[in-house]
């Protein structure tokens, strides 16, 4: 065991104790507005202390060729007879994912944060267990620990959306998006836990993440596209795929900000760390098998969210279909490796899953800051806004191309890998899939000079009024992110490195090392 392996709990242990105290914060009658701004900027404070933690511990896994492991103590659940060793881990696989998390959650809650006093303590507790469930997803290797954090990452959104959300005409109620994103969210993930009891029934223990593999090897035929199945359809669902997506509009709409924020760039990172971490590694046969039809259905989500964004009205509503058409080409990164652990395919979706976060969490923010009440700007109402936020504008521009894959920024490297692995499977796949990036670009660039650069137009009779601009702090954010999009972009390889070299090591561990 490394000698950094010790922190690993902190990741989950941190927030813990943030919505502890948040939870406990003594309430002062008479003064809640200034309770509330003093809990924001402690909040801050532990998302700026959190993050670097994160970014840390990540960068420390990513460095270290067999990564962090800490295996807890051996015990038998019940009478069941089940072994269970609770294991976290990390390494160059999931490390982007718990680095992404440490660079987002103090840049959505500085440009995100809370100026007038309106949220209480409930608003930090929720968002502090949403974020020590993303980070128990994502260095959980025991099953049963992976599928409970995937379960309080549920609740944690739950609450956060329940108790802090905004309904607004385009979405309709509160409750009947809540209602939709958690009736979605846990039916798909009540097969995936079937699927986790039938491989420790197999196995008559705990298998762990990294232990599905042998376990699924012994099985027959039939349970196994069962149990691939159950994990599938989770993922589908929290990525999401074409045809699960019934919750995402309505959700993102009614949430807080920063909630609709944390949801995009990070919670639907579960879908993706499933596919490539669990799914990939796997089931390679079953991939393999249904390959050119999950490719298919990639194709179909990244043209069908890049045409929905050409018909949106709502900055707000282009975004969510943007992510949704980009989200398709991350999985279809995943399902054009076919079940080759060391595919070209498999790296340049965990390097969409981190320039896609970034990104998101960039034009989500900067939505929101665009309007003094948070609203997302009609693009037939709205016009000309870049002469009173000139800095946010600048920002907002060089997001998007980020988003549109523009040459020399990070995201164009991961779609050429992802793009590439695609070629070698089908040639119209990667074409079909260019379409869709192209569409969807020219429909974010149309929305910014409609909304910015247009002719100015009056209040969109909603209630829409004009924020100030950004202040320099936040552009010097901005610009840092700006700079680790170049620096990605112009030197890929300082991130796909290390992942390719832990892909490599446990691949020659599984006897893989003669794979291409």
């Amino acid at each position: 065991m490394h000698s950094f392996s010790g922190f690993l709990p902190l990741a989950i242990l941190l927030p813990l104790g943030a919505m502890l105290l948040h939870g406990a914060a003594p309430a002062r009658v008479g003064a809640s507005k200034s309770r509330n701004l003093n809990q924001a900027k402690a909040a801050l404070v532990f998302q700026w202390a959190y993050g670097a933690f994160l970014v840390w511990i990540a960068l420390m896994a990513m460095s270290v060729p067999e990564g962090l492991v800490l295996r807890g103590k051996s015990f038998a659940f019940g009478f069941t007879g089940l072994s269970i060793e609770p294991t976290l881990y990390l390494d160059g696989r999931n490390a982007p994912f718990l680095l992404l998390l440490g660079i987002c959650l103090p840049l959505i809650f500085t440009w995100l944060r809370d100026r007038d006093g309106r949220y209480g303590p409930s608003y930090y507790v929720s968002a502090n267990l949403l974020s020590l469930s993303l980070a128990g997803v994502f260095i959980s290797d025991s099953l049963l620990l992976f599928y409970l954090f995937w379960e309080t990452a549920l609740l944690g959104a739950y609450f956060w959306i329940g108790m802090h959300g905004k309904a607004n005409i385009h979405s309709g109620s509160v409750y009947s998006a809540l209602i939709r994103f958690f009736l979605f969210t846990l039916v798909g993930s009540m097969p995936m836990l079937v699927s986790i009891i039938a491989l420790c029934a197999t196995a008559g223990r705990d298998p762990g993440v990294n232990g599905i593999s042998a376990i699924v090897a012994s099985m027959p035929a039939a349970q196994r596209w069962w149990v691939f199945a159950g994990f599938l359809l989770a993922f589908a669902v929290k990525l999401p795929l074409l045809g699960f997506h019934g919750w995402l509009r309505d959700t993102y709409n009614v949430s807080a900000p920063a909630c609709r924020a944390v949801l995009s760039a990070l919670m639907s990172k579960m879908g993706a760390y499933g596919l490539i971490l669990v799914l990939a590694p796997a089931f390679p046969h079953e991939i393999s098998r249904l390959a050119p039809h999950l490719q298919t259905l990639c194709v179909m989500g990244a043209i069908y969210g890049a045409l929905l964004c050409l018909a949106q009205d709502r900055l707000i509503d282009i975004l969510v279909y943007s992510s949704l058409s980009h989200l398709s080409l991350v999985a279809l990164g995943v399902f054009a490796a076919a079940g080759d652990v060391t595919s070209t395919g498999l790296t340049g979706a965990i390097f969409q899953v981190f320039n896609h976060g970034l990104i998101m969490a960039a034009l989500f923010a900067f939505d929101a800051r665009i309007s003094t009440t948070g609203d997302s700007p009609l693009l037939s109402a709205t016009g000309g806004l870049r002469s009173g936020q000139r800095r946010l504008a600048a920002v907002l521009l060089t997001a998007i191309f980020a988003s549109a894959s523009l040459p020399g920024l990070s995201n164009f490297a991961g779609e050429i890998l992802v793009l590439f692995a695609a070629f070698r499977s089908s040639p119209w796949i990667t074409f079909l899939a260019s379409v869709g990036a192209l569409i969807g670009a020219a429909a974010l660039v149309r929305a910014f000079h409609r909304i910015f650069l247009g002719p100015r137009k009056g209040h969109d009779g909603m209630g829409f009024s004009q924020a100030a601009d950004i202040s320099v702090p936040e552009t010097g954010l901005a610009v840092g992110l700006i700079a680790l999009w170049l620096v990605l972009g112009l030197y890929p390889m300082i991130f796909i490195h290390p992942v390719e070299k832990t892909i490599l090591s446990i691949g020659a561990a599984a006897g893989l090392a003669g794979l291409p």
